[in-house]
């Protein structure tokens, strides 16, 4: 229906209502003949007749009856639409794709999501799985609205947070001579063969590694990379090398691994929560506001 006919339709429903064009005049606060020419204006429009009319009563038509049910069905869809736009306005409903690492969905992110699916049902999350940098372009791109990934992060158009803390371990084969050690400095692995990500791929997590070992004396010698997490643990039970590993990662049992703590090393891994500083979407603001209550740092 045309919305220039809108107040006729309001003006019809209450004549519908009541059947007493007076007492529909008074609850409108409009003149009777005023409200008799809207309702002949609307009949004129749809050309069909509405109601009929005698000196003494007002009935609908078979007419009338079908378009006031469409009038009242029109109303619960504009209604239904009205709420549904100040939820989405309220970050209430609404869609968000969030990117995430390894790291990230063996630490904080499913507590995170659950939290947040509990609080905003309204609201339809998509996951994408993608590396750091990935993910970085992703958000410039508009392709994901926020990510969970590996730090550091530039500071050119994004805002972040660290969301979890992870500290470093060694991983040695099970038949290591030092798996039978609970914990071992790092320069005790400056004479092994390393296994790590791969260099593209793994390019914000590998940096932070050769930093740790250069920092205990040495350089990593790194023979063999591969791409996913499973891999790496997998060449280090085949004894192809050892690697050093987000404590976090590990807490699921790998076959054929001994983990080891790496003694006096404080530095730790951040997992950072990273979305578009000016930002539209307003799921994404519950998103952050649930991660920062569940971060690693929250008191």
């Amino acid at each position: 229906m045309a919305w220039h006919l809108q107040p006729h339709i309001r003006y019809f429903m209450v004549v519908a209502e009541t059947l007493h064009f007076r007492e529909a005049a008074r609850r409108l606060h409009v003149a009777q003949p005023a409200l008799s020419r809207a309702i002949k204006k609307l009949e004129d429009k749809l050309e069909v007749t509405l109601l009929a009319r005698t000196r003494r009563h007002v009935e609908l038509t078979a007419a009338g009856w079908a378009f006031l049910e469409g009038c009242r069905e029109a109303g619960r869809t504009m209604d239904d639409a009205e709420a549904r736009a100040i939820q989405a306005s309220k970050g209430e409903l609404g869609r968000v794709v969030v990117g995430y690492t390894d790291f990230a969905i063996s630490g904080r992110l499913p507590g995170i999501l659950a939290a947040f699916h509990s609080r905003v049902q309204g609201a339809n999350i998509e996951l994408l799985r993608r590396n750091s940098h990935e993910q970085l372009d992703d958000l410039r791109e508009g392709r994901i609205d926020i990510g969970f990934l590996t730090s550091p992060v530039p500071g050119d158009v994004f805002s972040h947070f660290p969301v979890q803390q992870d500290r470093y371990v060694a991983v040695v084969p099970d038949s290591h001579p030092l798996a039978s050690r609970d914990s071992i400095p790092l320069s005790a692995l400056q004479n092994e063969s390393f296994v790590l990500g791969d260099s593209s791929a793994w390019r914000h997590f590998n940096p932070h590694i050769h930093a740790l070992c250069l920092e205990a004396g040495f350089l990593p010698r790194v023979v063999y990379e591969t791409g996913s997490t499973d891999s790496i643990f997998g060449l280090v039970a085949a004894r192809v090398g050892v690697s050093i590993y987000p404590e976090r990662e590990l807490n699921h049992r790998r076959p054929g691994v001994r983990v080891l703590t790496l003694q006096g090393l404080e530095r730790r891994l951040s997992t950072e929560v990273v979305w578009i500083s000016q930002s539209a979407n307003p799921v994404v603001q519950h998103l952050v506001s649930v991660a920062k209550e569940m971060s690693d740092t929250a008191s």
